[in-house]
C-alpha cells in the first residue's frame, strides 16, 4: 500500500510512548471504569502533536467504540430520544468540523484545556 505525500506516517516513538497509554485509557473510561479519565486523551496526546492533530487521530477510535456499543444494544433503544439526539448530533458535527478548519491551534488547545 503506498500512501500519498499529504499523509505522512508519523515515527517519533516518543508519539507511541503516549498515545497508546491514553488510548487505552480512553477506552477503559468509555467502558464505564475510569469515570472522566477520558478527558485526559488529547492533552495527553498534544504532548507530542498538536492539539487538532491529537482529536483528528482519536475521533476514528472514538466512533468505532460508539459503533460497537450501539450493536451492543441495538435491541434496547428509545425512538422519541433518537429523534431528537440524530439531529442536535448532526448540527454538533457539522458546527466542529467548520470550527475545527477556523480556529487556530492554540485556541483548540485552551479550549480543551478548559
Amino acid at each position: 500500500m503506498v500512501l500519498p505525500e499529504n499523509f505522512p506516517l508519523i515515527t517519533d516513538p516518543f508519539f507511541y510512548a503516549v498515545t497508546i497509554p491514553a488510548v487505552l485509557l480512553l477506552g477503559v473510561s468509555k467502558s464505564g471504569f475510569g469515570a472522566g479519565f477520558g478527558s485526559l486523551a488529547v492533552p495527553m496526546m498534544a504532548l507530542a502533536v498538536s492539539v487538532p492533530q491529537a482529536a483528528a487521530i482519536l475521533m476514528p477510535v472514538l466512533l468505532l467504540m460508539d459503533v460497537l456499543g450501539m450493536a451492543a444494544f441495538r435491541k434496547d433503544f428509545d425512538l422519541k430520544l433518537l429523534k431528537f439526539l440524530i439531529p442536535c448530533g448532526l448540527v454538533g458535527i457539522v458546527v466542529g468540523a467548520l470550527l475545527f478548519k477556523l480556529l487556530d491551534a492554540r485556541l483548540v488547545a485552551g479550549i480543551v484545556g478548559v
